[in-house]
């Protein structure tokens, strides 16, 4: 990819000890190392979740302004974790610079910070197990953080990608998904897998395509385009990406049914799911969906969220 689409520093590693950050760490490392970068471990000391068993509309608002005292106990042992995760990443590459940070925040105000900080390539974190009614009031990490990075996110779920898997690419021929093609040339290139170009026709949709929140029909405004016209712009979106890495095979793919469901799908045994980032308005989200927000929670691989930038 090129400068303009992403950071030449590290790659930055949200770490809270949990196993699924583990498991991120050790994505993040691998894919790092086929860059030729170092790691950024962060760990933040205000989680936007509460604690298991708390109350979920109650927590936020007792929480609203954080404890300083609180959040200074867990300092110390916020530093041993990634002061041992450190060492053991050292010892199995003495190679990879590795470097830490501990900081105060929820992790998309903290993990946005440093990445812009590094410059980072990308953020990478592992999957919250946050439900359905936790979401709707507080949010997710993962969602949180790629709404406001203005760099390629990744969430590391799902199960363990079988080897040579394809790396599945969302694409709807718009600028949004530009970006995100060239970030699924890049990965699929670097690991000689093959792009499959995942298109689902936009139709004029009723009701909520993401989770069921609100009752009642609702219109989404957006018009539907033929799938000729649709086959085209996918066509020359991806173009400039074929010349740029002749090395990767394409494949382009009609998805089923809604998108997301349709990319869900098709991630059952891919090596990597590649969106770009609505930047339709929140009301619009919270009524219509969000096929990135979906992904997040239901893919059943790696999701890496590419959020378009300005031009000019």
């Amino acid at each position: 990819m090129s400068a303009e689409q992403t950071g030449q520093g590290p790659v930055v590693i949200g770490f809270d000890g949990s196993p699924e950050a583990r498991r991120a760490v050790r994505w993040a490392v691998a894919e790092a190392k086929t860059r030729g970068l170092g790691v950024v471990l962060a760990y933040c000391t205000h989680d936007r979740l509460p604690p298991p068993g708390s109350d979920p509309v109650a927590t936020p608002l007792n929480e609203a302004v954080p404890q300083a005292a609180d959040e200074a106990a867990e300092v110390e042992p916020a530093r041993r974790q990634l002061a041992s995760m450190a060492e053991a990443l050292k010892r199995s590459d003495p190679d990879l610079d590795v470097r830490t940070v501990v900081r105060g925040g929820v992790p998309e105000q903290v993990l946005t910070s440093v990445a812009d900080e590094t410059d980072a390539a990308m953020i990478v974190l592992g999957e919250s197990h946050a439900g359905l009614f936790t979401r709707a009031v507080l949010g997710s990490t993962e969602s949180g953080v790629t709404k406001t990075a203005g760099r390629p996110v990744v969430v590391v779920r799902g199960d363990e990608p079988p080897p040579g898997g394809p790396v599945i690419l969302g694409t709807d021929g718009s600028e949004q998904s530009s970006q995100a093609a060239g970030f699924a040339f890049d990965f699929a290139s670097r690991h000689g897998l093959t792009v499959h170009a995942v298109h689902v026709a936009r139709m004029p949709l009723w009701g909520p395509a993401s989770e069921p929140l609100l009752g009642g029909p609702v219109l989404d405004p957006a018009p539907g385009i033929p799938q000729e016209v649709a086959d085209e712009l996918v066509a020359r979106q991806l173009k400039p990406w074929r010349e740029r890495y002749p090395d990767v095979a394409v494949e382009t793919v009609h998805g089923v049914g809604p998108a997301a469901q349709a990319l869900t799908v098709q991630s059952s045994e891919a090596a990597l799911l590649v969106l770009g980032r609505s930047d339709h308005g929140d009301l619009r989200r919270l009524l219509l969906g969000s096929v990135s927000d979906d992904a997040l929670h239901h893919a059943h691989c790696p999701v890496a969220v590419v959020r378009a930038q300005p031009v000019g």
